[in-house]
């Protein structure tokens, strides 16, 4: 019996060679796919298993099937989602590298320490959840994504300490919200090194915290050309724990109950002495659009715990509340590239319409456009002040240590 069932086995196999794309092993809503034109050695059966090249897979409650229609994708796992289920179909080569649970609308996947290949998992559909466990650098594709999560856990979780590319497909709108139960730090958590690219569009509501959150540093790039909307959170926009750099597309943050982006440092393990790591405790906007509101006191639009350097881009910064500061940097302000001519680049317009607030300490802080705790550097570009703003001309920049203006535009301000 168990040479009559490896001799079909191997049929299906040659079959599947000659006339199909692929071979599927399915497992209730997880669909292992195999390229069937590389599956030249027989496949094994014994003691209730099936090998298919190096993983085994569980007899029990598994179909298979040749599929002349099917599409192989290498390094690929693709997850759609579909009310209250989803399906996951994923490259049959990495059924030894990967644990994929399905749970309703809610999927998980903890890859094993042994993948030493860039994964890319493609979201699609309506769901609940998607968490990602693993130790590798892998790629998140959002293509036409919506997930709202119901419980404990974010909508979107990524538990990896390496680089993870954020990939919006262009044209998609992805929205993300978790629930007021949600234990984690935010309703779009990255555990690691965010990198966005594409044109697509992405929506994020954080219920419970901060809406989006990276625990290493985020790096919008240059290849971002798509819009990043935090609509709404109870505490900050965006949440970072190394440094953020925008290369590109547009970010705006707005509803929020914290600050919009709050830039701090990445913690040795003492959970106290920031790390050496480059550009630690940094914003750096380099280009695109960013449109960053606040309106709850003393909250900050664009905040970094150290030096802050803005070069390029267009900046609408708006601080609407008492005791609130559009962009605050913890030491050191950059404004513009030393040597250049060029003011129109960057373009921030401020807004600061507060007072002042006085918190439960007694301590006092003032509305102010601009917040330096150390020098502020202005080389290039133009700073401009909203007539809307109540804050006077001379009161929309406040620096503790030294200005140096040396080029640059101010309007409606005076240092």
């Amino acid at each position: 019996m168990k040479r009559l069932f490896l001799l079909l086995i191997s049929c299906v196999a040659c079959l599947a060679h000659l006339s199909a794309q692929t071979f599927d092993v399915v497992q209730g809503d997880v669909t292992w796919r195999y390229d069937a034109n590389s599956l030249t050695a027989p496949m094994a059966f014994h003691a209730g298993t099936l090998a298919v090249g190096s993983a085994e897979h569980s007899l029990s409650g598994t179909t298979m099937r040749v599929d002349p229609s099917g599409k192989y994708e290498p390094l690929t796992v693709s997850v759609v989602y579909s009310g209250n289920a989803a399906k996951v179909v994923a490259d049959g080569a990495l059924a030894s590298s990967l644990t994929c649970t399905v749970d309703g609308p809610r999927v998980s996947i903890v890859a094993a320490s042994s993948l030493l290949e860039e994964v890319t998992y493609r979201l699609s559909g309506e769901g609940e959840n998607f968490t990602l466990a693993g130790e590798y650098k892998a790629t998140v594709e959002l293509a036409g994504v919506s997930l709202k999560a119901a419980g404990e856990v974010p909508a979107l979780y990524i538990a990896n300490g390496k680089r993870i590319d954020i990939r919006c497909v262009d044209g998609t709108v992805n929205n993300f919200e978790d629930a007021s139960s949600n234990l984690l730090k935010s309703a779009f958590y990255v555990k690691g090194h965010a990198e966005w690219k594409g044109g697509g569009t992405v929506n994020i509501r954080g219920n419970a915290r901060h809406a989006y959150s990276s625990n290493d540093y985020t790096d919008i790039k240059a290849s971002f050309t798509g819009t990043l909307n935090i609509l709404g959170a109870k505490s900050d926009g965006m949440h970072i724990d190394q440094y953020f750099i925008m290369n590109g597309g547009t970010v705006n943050v707005q509803n929020v109950e914290g600050d919009g982006i709050d830039v701090g440092y990445k913690l040795e393990d003492d959970d106290v002495t920031p790390t050496n790591d480059s550009l630690n405790g940094q914003a750096h906007i380099k280009n695109g659009v960013l449109n960053v509101t606040v309106a709850t006191v003393d909250t900050k639009a664009l905040k970094s715990v150290y030096d802050m350097v803005i070069t390029g881009g267009s900046l609408d910064i708006r601080a609407n509340a008492d005791g609130t500061r559009g962009i605050s940097s913890g030491n050191n302000l950059t404004i513009g590239t030393k040597g250049a001519t060029d003011n129109t680049v960057p373009y921030i317009l401020l807004t600061a319409k507060g007072g002042t607030y006085t918190d439960e300490l007694g301590d006092t802080h003032k509305c102010r456009g601009i917040k330096v705790k150390n020098n502020f550097y202005f080389y290039s570009g133009t700073v401009k002040r909203n007539l809307d703003s109540s804050v006077a001309t001379d009161k929309m920049v406040d620096v503790d240590g030294m200005p140096y203006v040396n080029g640059g535009k101010f309007d409606g301000i005076t240092l």
